[in-house]
């Protein structure tokens, strides 16, 4: 389906066409993957409009570089359709094979110093977000992404909050369900994600010192909230230090 689906007239889909785009920017730079581009993650609180927020922040970022290098949103489909569709190049299905030089182990573990969870299901998503993350340009929505790239160089890590009551009146209008109904599903869904995080990671999910930016959305809109995040991307000097010692580290660890 080519249609951009729509929430507050913010797009809420990665429109197939930037995802092509992406992939022949990613080809065109020969699959460049050594964890020193920019990435986001997002972590939001249930009626925040976390995902409104990641998918604009992309938009902007796609359009202050004209275009030449698109941002793609990682939401629940899109790392499945860039690892299983046996229609992309050649370079994507060897990239995301294990034809790699420095394992995902050992970049987690080595260089990162982050250990790889057991549970096979949340390993398979941690190699997942590492692989993508390792091209960089991509935006990661909750799956504990701010702890799996706590350690990637330009990684801006953001937290989405907002009031109980403000959140479940959102979620009840756009889901046109009653206030109780909201308000169960704002309290279920915050205390899974918290529960994930804690028990695979061993982290709080509402720690502040694990972000960069933390917005309230009660005070800050969905434009609002991606044109600060996108000034912080794409300042020059954004953690570029952090990132030339990586790939020093690198240099070092593989002796090339």
């Amino acid at each position: 389906m080519s249609e951009r689906l729509t929430k507050g007239g913010f797009t809420v889909k990665n429109d197939p066409y930037i995802v092509a785009t992406y992939l022949n920017a990613k080809e065109r730079d020969n699959w460049i993957a050594d964890g020193t581009s920019p990435i986001v993650t997002i972590s939001r609180q249930r009626g925040a409009e976390g995902q409104a927020i990641a998918f604009r922040t992309a938009e902007i970022l796609t359009e202050m570089s004209h275009g030449v290098q698109p941002w793609i949103v990682v939401d629940k489909d899109i790392a499945e359709r860039v690892i299983e569709d046996h229609h992309l190049p050649k370079q994507v299905s060897s990239f995301f094979s294990d034809e790699q030089t420095l394992s995902i182990e050992e970049h987690l573990e080595g260089i990162l110093g982050i250990s790889v969870p057991s549970a096979t299901r949340v390993q398979d998503m941690t190699r997942t977000i590492i692989k993508l993350a390792r091209l960089g340009h991509v935006i990661f929505v909750g799956r504990a992404a701010h702890v799996i790239t706590a350690k990637f160089p330009r990684a801006v890590h953001v937290r989405i909050i907002g009031s109980f009551d403000r959140r479940v009146e959102r979620l009840a209008e756009t889901n046109q369900c009653s206030l109780d109904e909201a308000a169960a599903e704002v309290r279920k869904v915050d205390n899974q994600r918290r529960h994930f995080v804690s028990t695979h990671f061993h982290s709080d999910l509402d720690d502040a010192t694990r972000y960069d930016m933390i917005f309230n959305r009660d005070r800050l809109s969905v434009q609002e909230s991606a044109r600060l995040i996108a000034q912080l991307v794409s300042s020059p000097d954004f953690r570029e230090k952090e990132a030339r010692k990586l790939v020093e580290l690198r240099r070092q660890v593989l002796g090339s």
